[in-house]
């Protein structure tokens, strides 16, 4: 459904709803800029995704979350003015979503809300023109390919350096080695759902760290030991957890999981995932 013509400008834009932008509401429209109301919270996957006059963009003060793919494939954004804090109305870290900006090829410059305490996998991908990147004290972790293929990024303010960074995060940067030194060693595991989605989780994997319980989103692990070559963990805690585990040191490896019913029982079926310690 058309929601603005071809000729109206970025004032005319109706929302369908005045907190959020729908999956996929104004998926190659012709606008060259956005000034987004406050009343906005919420920014759907693929909202703005392939608008490719879009050049200047002025998000809401009060967003909490930008979906995946937001803005992927924005050939001409150049300028984005994000709000100075992203929360949800609870208190809990915003969020900014998998490849929400990937593959915008013309912008220079990015400032990372205080309160994002997670950017996610290919987030900044392929911004070939990126230059300067701020991170808040707020960030815990960097997901897989975050900001690789930023070839020009010079500079990288970094006040803190989080907990979890993926190996591939800098990747084709001129941070990469400088991050990959300084990095700590982290536990993925992934999860392809039912829906063909993947969930993934990460962890800490440091020797301090032994026998200390770590949680994100509904899964629980334990590092029983961590060595140069190789990690011990169990999942304490998921939909389908068992089992102690031995990752070698930079493999991917499949592991299975018996799916528990109701009644305690096992052997409903089982579950694959693919775990990694890099």
């Amino acid at each position: 459904m058309g929601l603005f013509g071809r000729k109206q400008t970025a004032d005319k834009v109706k929302y369908r709803r005045s907190d959020r932008v729908e999956r996929g509401e104004f998926r190659k429209q012709e606008f060259a800029e956005l000034v987004m109301p406050d009343t906005v919270r919420i920014i759907g996957e693929s909202g703005f995704r392939e608008c490719r006059n879009l050049k200047r963009i002025s998000l809401s003060n009060n967003l909490c979350e930008i979906g995946a793919y937001a803005f992927r494939d924005c050939d001409m954004l150049e300028n984005i003015v994000m709000p100075g804090e992203m929360r949800y109305p609870d208190g809990s870290g915003g969020a900014i979503g998998i490849g929400c900006f990937e593959g915008c090829g013309l912008l220079r410059e990015i400032v990372i809300p205080d309160g994002i305490t997670v950017i996610n996998a290919n987030a900044f991908h392929n911004c070939a023109a990126l230059e300067t990147v701020t991170l808040p004290r707020s960030l815990h972790a960097i997901r897989s390919g975050a900001f690789s293929g930023c070839a020009r990024l010079k500079n990288l303010n970094m006040p803190v350096m989080p907990d979890l960074i993926a190996q591939d995060a800098f990747h084709d940067t001129p941070h990469e080695q400088r991050i990959a030194a300084a990095r700590k060693p982290v536990l993925t595991v992934m999860h392809t759902s039912s829906f063909g989605l993947p969930e993934i989780f990460q962890f800490s994997a440091a020797t301090r760290l032994i026998g200390v319980e770590q949680t994100e989103g509904d899964m629980t692990v334990m590092l029983d030991a961590v060595e140069p070559e190789r990690i011990c963990f169990r999942i304490t805690a998921y939909k389908h957890a068992g089992g102690r585990h031995v990752v070698p040191f930079n493999t991917p490896t499949r592991l299975f999981y018996e799916e528990y019913d109701c009644t305690g029982r096992t052997g409903m079926h089982k579950e694959e995932i693919v775990a990694s310690y890099r």
